[in-house]
C-alpha cells in the first residue's frame, strides 16, 4: 500500500513538474529575448524571488538555444540588463549611505568591515559575492553602494562578476545538459539528476 502511494504521489510530482517544464519552454519561446531582458532587469533589480538568475538563464540555454552561438548571446544580454539594474540599486543607496548615514554610525565595527570589503578590497568582494549562488550577489549593489565605493569601480568589477557568474550558468547547461556530457559522468548524485531531469522533460 506504502509503495503504491509513493508511486502515485511520484507520479503526480513529474507530471506537476512536466506541465512546469512545458509552460516554461512555451513562454520562453512565445515571449523571447524580450522576456529574458525583463527576467533580467528584475535579477538587477533584487527581485530574484521573481525571476531566480539560476533559472531564467538555464532555461532559456535549455530552450532557446541551438549553437554555443545563442548561448553566448543569452550571456550578453543578461550581463548587461542585470548590470543596468544593479547599477540603479547601487546609485540610490550610495545617495542613501551620503545623505542618511551618520558619521558616528561610520565609526561603528560592521560599518567599518563593509569599508574594508567593498572599497578597499572592493574587487574581490564583488566577484567573490557575484559568484556565490541563488542569493549573493543580490546584496553587492546595497553594501558597495553606502559604503565610499567609487561607481566606477562597482561597474568595472560587477561586469566581470555577472559575465563569469552567467557564462557559468549558460555554458554548464549547454555543454552539461543539452549536449549531453553529464550523461556520461559515471557519478551517482550526477546520474540520480540526470535521470530525474530526463523524466521530467520527457
Amino acid at each position: 500500500m506504502l509503495k503504491g502511494v509513493l508511486g502515485r504521489t511520484e507520479g503526480f510530482i513529474i507530471n506537476l513538474l512536466s506541465q512546469g517544464v512545458e509552460l516554461t519552454e512555451n513562454f520562453i519561446l512565445a515571449y523571447g529575448i524580450s522576456a529574458l531582458i525583463v527576467a533580467s532587469l528584475a535579477r538587477g533589480f533584487m527581485l530574484f524571488w521573481i525571476a531566480p538568475d539560476e533559472v531564467v538563464t538555464i532555461s532559456y540555454v535549455l530552450f532557446y538555444s541551438e549553437t554555443v552561438f545563442h548561448v553566448i548571446g543569452i550571456i550578453i544580454v543578461s550581463t548587461v540588463f542585470i548590470l543596468l539594474a544593479n547599477s540603479l540599486v547601487f546609485l540610490l543607496f550610495h545617495w542613501v549611505g551620503e545623505r542618511l548615514i551618520s558619521e558616528r554610525r561610520k565609526m561603528t565595527k560592521t560599518w567599518r568591515f563593509l569599508n574594508w570589503a567593498f572599497d578597499r578590497n572592493g574587487k574581490f568582494s564583488i566577484i567573490i559575492f557575484r559568484l556565490t549562488p541563488m542569493i549573493g550577489g543580490d546584496w553587492v549593489a546595497i553594501f558597495s553602494g553606502i559604503t565610499e565605493m567609487k561607481f566606477k569601480s562597482f561597474l568595472f568589477y560587477s561586469f566581470i562578476g555577472i559575465l563569469l557568474h552567467e557564462a557559468m550558468l549558460g555554458f554548464g547547461a549547454y555543454y552539461g545538459l543539452e549536449k549531453g556530457l553529464l550523461y556520461e559522468m559515471e557519478i551517482p548524485f550526477l546520474q540520480f539528476l540526470v535521470d530525474w531531469i530526463e523524466m521530467v522533460l520527457a
